[in-house]
């Protein structure tokens, strides 16, 4: 009898921040978590946001979700 293992994915939320704008919030948000995490198969980016100080552009943010492999051991 053959069993198939199916894979099991687990779904974190993280903010990028970065004053360099959107796109490098979002790979600020990804390489911080591969310092802790492996295979991360998906990311879905859900929400922008800036923060203002003094009516000027301060930081900008991104808040994404990554989907990555359940290991077993």
């Amino acid at each position: 009898m053959t069993i198939n293992i199916m894979e099991v994915i687990k779904a974190i939320e993280l903010v990028g921040s970065s004053p360099q704008g959107f796109d490098a919030a979002v790979r600020h948000a990804i390489e911080e978590a591969k310092r802790t995490l492996r295979n991360i198969r998906r990311v879905e980016v859900l929400d922008f946001e800036v923060l203002m100080e003094n009516d000027e552009i301060k930081m900008y943010q991104a808040r994404v979700k990554l989907y990555f492999m359940v290991e077993r051991g």
